[in-house]
């Protein structure tokens, strides 16, 4: 979206809320309010996709035995096998 289109979207949403009565205009404030407490809730929380402490250890404790075993790759090799593609 251009941001004339935004801007025109914006005019058109302002014209609206102006032309509401009371009743409208105060069910309108209502349901904003209950988004932006929402909103506001969610960021609060952590990401859905984020690991718990313990996935965390075990994500760092299998990496660390694929390095002690030899189950990586240097960065210098990592870098030619990706020109190579």
């Amino acid at each position: 979206m251009t941001t004339m289109e935004l801007n025109l979207r914006k005019q058109h949403f302002t014209q609206f809320i102006l032309s509401m009565d009371e009743e409208e205009f105060t069910e309108l404030e209502k349901y904003a309010k209950t988004l932006s407490l929402k909103k506001a809730a969610s960021k609060s929380k952590p990401y859905p996709w984020a690991l718990s402490e313990k996935e965390l250890t075990s994500c760092v404790r299998e990496a660390r035995e694929d390095v002690l075993y030899g189950r990586c790759i240097s960065d210098e090799d990592l870098t030619k096998e990706m020109e190579e593609w």
